[in-house]
């Protein structure tokens, strides 16, 4: 056997070959796919937590602000610009409310939107001081692309939307 020869066989047996590597580089991909995907479920469901824990803290501030006053907040300006003593206050950093429904999803997850309720009332305007009977608190699903979760303060048989 020649040198050559020799030199040849022994480094044959050494490295890995192009489809090898192309299966590696396939399962590298198709990991990262996997794990992309489930990132992107995990952070939908931890901005949707977020934003149901906002509009929570609103409705519970709301109840507050009927514990003390007797009715349900007309505007959000009731909770935000209370004095910083009394239970209901709510700082404007806590939520950030729209007065229509996005038709995308907001850049904050503390977006939130504050309805009046009544036992009867074919619009916002109609709901006064002397007919509320509860809140709606509207916030943003990331998971379902949509504004139609909502969490409730006080009887809420009549929100209308507009």
């Amino acid at each position: 056997m020649s040198l050559v020869n020799k030199k040849f066989n022994n480094g044959s047996g050494s490295g890995f070959t192009i489809v090898e590597l192309l299966i590696v580089i396939v399962v590298i991909a198709i990991l990262a796919a996997i794990t992309i995907v489930a990132y992107n479920g995990i952070t939908a469901q931890a901005n949707t937590t977020s934003a149901q824990s906002t509009a929570t803290s609103v409705a519970k501030k709301a109840e507050a602000y009927n514990a003390e006053l007797g009715r349900y907040p007309i505007t959000t300006a009731e909770l935000t610009g209370a004095a910083s003593s009394t239970s209901y206050n709510l700082p404007s950093s806590a939520a950030t409310f729209v007065t229509a429904t996005p038709s995308s999803a907001p850049s904050d997850s503390k977006t939130v939107r504050f309805l009046k309720c009544a036992a009867s009332g074919t619009t916002q305007a109609s709901i006064t001081a002397s007919n509320i009977t509860g809140v709606r608190i509207y916030y943003w699903h990331y998971g379902n692309g949509n504004f139609n979760s909502y969490v409730d303060a006080g009887a809420t048989t009549a929100c209308p939307t507009s």
